[in-house]
């Protein structure tokens, strides 16, 4: 791998992480009730059906045995041995093997430190197999882990930066000494047919242990160990809510069909099984009429089929889905099976100057900018034309002037404003360098909208922002894997959205999308490339590159990411300002590619006729930099700030755009200046689209402001944390924004002043890298900021106003309390009863109804 190469893989990190969970972040299968059948249900009725959610008489065959390998540890196992050899050290403990690596400097390769076990098989075919579960504990920040096959073949291990950048197979390891199980599906690479060997790879960030109790072979199929139920499956990189049975089977439903009626449903199979489907309606006591009659056996992709309900429209019939097969127990899986009718556009508006009449529930579209900066678009008052279509689209809607991020990352970002939930609550980070996943217990922006009728879909580049942190639940369909150029990923995400209107054109639907198109490493396309980087620029940039990791590769991992750069280019002394001025540009020409395309995506939208009744959410997880990466915003001050001085609600990281628009409902060419929150979203929406509000939430409905003008001001709260490896304790950075005035306190496991080696870090304590972020002892651990005069966060104000330094203070600590109370109704002991002294805080807060 060249240094250009593992530069890519480098400043891609928080953006491409896999896709693979611990078993322990997913779902149940819902409605499965083992055996042969289920209790039937009554008459479905109305006009969007999630079937896969309805009760119906199932028959389905049992499902099949299969036998697995088994090896724990508990007991020496001298087969298995280490890979590579030199790059880890194996000790046999009471209950488990334990895997030591070495730091970067002991390595003889440059790179994270990685490797792990492995051990040969006495022959087998590899398609019998899928992959493997494993069982381990570390108390140490690690990369991810993974399972390999056939070592010693081409390709079969990473490279070093495989588990930062996350390719398809690496799950994260939780680091809090809890035994986690992670099923690791074999990656897929071009290899022989048999299985000769396998093996589990682990990276970390230095020295570190990891703890293995047992490792399975799984067989299979073994993923559908129940006669029937319903599951995320994924073919083709689209993960669909799948009811799934073992052949043969059959599920039926007593409906009323709606007028225009329809079925839509992807059907799919195993590798290496075949599948007759069937599909049947029966109205009264006549003759079933067969609907269907398709045999799939292709078991990498999804076959749509829509089923034409239409002549029985307002009729009560019994819908038929069934599978056989000539393998004993194949398993049919029918992806996102929808009933839906026509959809009702909005009334024409009475009169001149008059807004059409909404006569049904909008469809939502939540589009994310991933990365996307709001002082980098000229929307915003940037001095590049970065974004002249969102000027325009600007006066339709409501524009919002300071709206935040949680946090300065996609993970913990992403997580709160789909539950309305800030980072801490959720569990922070304690998987190594990635986020707890999001607690079952917290109703996701997705399944609040899918209660309400909705259809669902989410379309991203970055896994970051689907299953990696449990995002699949509430879902019909979801992509979440990088395209090939993730500069141009709104491309091919809008391409994904139109065929999937034509799959399911059923209404409401909500979706989500999270394109990648501003996100580091940027790679512009033509026309936009050239705009503001020359070529000669560009060619400078890319030594420099080479330079940066030739030269200064061996601190990666000593430090943040921002922290290596800085060190990397005072070393090759690079010019600064030239350095960053050309990342700058760069990006800007992949803002003015995803204006564009933004542009074309609504045309597309008003070309179908849905523009009036769809309201459009443009907003962004983060600004740029993305918290750990080249700072080419703040790193362009000249003098650079004190390390020391900084805050979450630095306008580069955290200041993102929010735009409102929906024609039918929402009066355009309004900016709002007071601060909110990317975690108001989601009761916003939910009221906008008449759904009930969310029981618990931190977040505040936007809706009075935007249908009515109306809103009284509140405070914005930024949290990003993470667990301490050492302590067990939450470390992070609990912020206010309030008017004018924006507070930072760090809180950490050691009280401010205990321990004079402590102080304030340089960048958020809670981030995925703050394991390694220096201390500075001198720093107070609250800084104060003036936002009006200075929102970059560059000179603490602490000593002109120390009353508004004690007031929020004890402001910040108040609203921790509150946090750390709400977290007990998420995190693993959900189950614990607050005091009603917290309950009535909570509910004074505004966090529980």
């Amino acid at each position: 791998m060249n240094l250009r190469a593992a530069r890519s893989f480098l400043v891609s990190a928080c953006l491409v992480t896999t896709a693979v969970c611990p078993i322990s972040c997913s779902g149940e299968p819902s409605g499965s009730a083992g055996g042969s059948a289920s209790a039937r249900g009554g008459v479905l009725r109305g006009t969007l059906l999630h079937l896969d959610d309805e009760l119906a008489l199932v028959q389905s065959a049992p499902a099949p045995a299969r036998e697995e390998r088994t090896w724990s540890f508990d007991q020496a196992h001298p087969e298995w041995r280490a890979v590579p050899p030199s790059a880890v050290a194996l000790e046999q403990r009471q209950d488990a093997l334990r895997i030591s690596f070495a730091s970067p400097t002991d390595q003889a390769a440059p790179g994270p430190p990685f490797g792990g076990i492995a051990v040969e098989l006495e022959g087998g075919e590899l398609d019998d197999w899928t992959g493997l579960l494993v069982r381990a504990r570390s108390h140490d920040r690690m990369a991810g882990i993974a399972a390999v096959h056939n070592v010693g073949e081409p390709e079969a291990l990473p490279n070093p930066f495989f588990f930062f950048g996350g390719d398809a197979g690496a799950a994260p390891v939780f680091n809090d000494g809890s035994v986690q199980t992670y099923h690791l599906p074999f990656r897929p690479r071009a290899a022989s047919e048999s299985l000769r060997n396998v093996g589990l790879l682990a990276g970390s960030m230095g020295r570190a242990n990891l703890d293995v109790l047992s490792v399975t072979l799984v067989p299979h199929g073994a993923d559908f160990s129940e006669d029937h139920g319903a599951r995320a499956v994924t073919r083709d990189s689209v993960t669909r809510h799948t009811l799934f049975a073992h052949a043969p089977a059959s599920f039926s439903w007593r409906v009323v069909v709606p007028e225009g009626g329809r079925v839509d449903a992807g059907l799919a199979c195993l590798p290496r099984e075949t599948i007759a489907y069937r599909a049947t309606v029966r109205a009264g006591a006549g003759e079933a009429r067969v609907l269907l009659d398709q045999t799939v056996d292709d078991g990498d992709a999804w076959q749509q089929v829509s089923l034409d309900l239409s002549p029985w429209s307002g009729a009560e019939v019994e819908l038929t889905l069934a599978a056989t097969s000539a393998e004993a127990g194949a398993v049919a899986l029918w992806g996102a099976p929808i009933l839906s009718g026509l959809a009702h556009p909005p009334k024409p508006a009475r009169g001149p100057g008059s807004r059409p009449e909404a006569t049904v529930r909008p469809n939502v579209v939540f589009y994310v900018i991933d990365g996307g900066g709001a002082d980098l678009m000229s929307v915003y008052g940037y001095n590049r034309r970065t974004t002249p279509f969102l000027e325009r689209l600007a006066e339709e809607g409501v524009v919002f002037e300071r709206a935040f991020s949680n946090s300065t990352w996609t993970q913990s970002s992403t997580a709160s404003f789909m539950t309305g939930l800030q980072h801490s609550v959720l569990g922070g980070l304690r998987r190594g360098v990635h986020s707890t996943p999001v607690p079952l217990a917290a109703v996701t922006m997705a399944e609040h909208m899918r209660r309400g009728g909705y259809l669902t879909a989410s379309f991203t580049a970055n896994p970051n922002a689907g299953r990696v942190i449990g995002l699949e639940r509430g879902l019909d369909v979801m992509r979440d894997v990088d395209t090939e150029n993730h500069s141009t990923s709104s491309t091919e995400l809008h391409e994904r959205f139109f065929r999937f209107r034509e799959d399911y054109p059923g209404a409401p639907c909500w979706v989500h999308f999270q394109t990648t198109d501003v996100h580091e490493p940027n790679q512009s396309v033509s026309p936009f490339a050239g705009l503001f980087v020359s070529k000669e620029e560009r060619g400078n940039l890319d030594d420099w590159d080479e330079r940066l990791f030739t030269e200064a590769g061996e601190l990666f991992g000593t430090t943040s990411i921002t922290g290596f750069y800085d060190a990397a280019l005072e070393r090759t002394g690079i010019d600064r300002q030239l350095y960053f001025n050309a990342r700058r540009g760069l990006y800007d020409e992949t803002m003015a590619y995803q204006d564009r395309e933004l542009a074309r995506f609504v045309e597309r939208l008003k070309e179908r006729g849905e523009w009036e009744n769809t309201l459009l959410v443009i907003a962004a997880d983060h600004g740029h930099p993305a918290g750990t990466f080249a700072r080419f915003g703040r790193g362009l001050f000249d003098p650079q700030p004190e390390a020391w001085q900084g805050a979450l609600f630095d306008a580069y990281a955290t200041r993102v755009p929010l735009v409102f628009i929906w024609p039918a409902r929402i009066e355009g060419g309004r900016r709002f200046d007071q601060p909110v929150s990317m975690i108001d979203v989601l009761p916003t929406l939910l009221e906008l689209a008449g759904l009930p509000a969310p029981e618990i939430a931190q977040g505040r409905s936007l809706a009075p402001l935007l249908l009515e003008g109306r809103a009284e001001p509140h405070e914005v709260i930024l949290d990003e944390f993470r667990v301490d490896e050492a302590t067990g304790e939450m470390v992070g950075n609990l912020e206010i924004v309030d008017g004018r005035w924006g507070a930072s306190l760090e809180i950490g496991p050691v009280p401010a002043g205990a321990d004079p080696a402590r102080g304030r870090h340089p960048v958020p304590a809670g981030g995925r890298w703050g394991a390694v972020h220096p201390f500075f002892p001198d720093a107070p651990r609250l800084l104060l900021y003036d936002l009006w005069n200075d929102p970059f966060a560059l000179k603490a104000v602490n000593d002109a106003h120390p009353e508004l330094v004690e007031r929020y203070h004890a402001l910040l600590l108040e609203r921790w309390e509150a946090h750390r109370a709400l977290a007990q109704r998420f995190g693993e002991a959900a189950d614990t009863q607050l005091d009603p002294e917290q309950l009535e805080q909570l509910r004074a807060l505004g966090y529980i109804r």
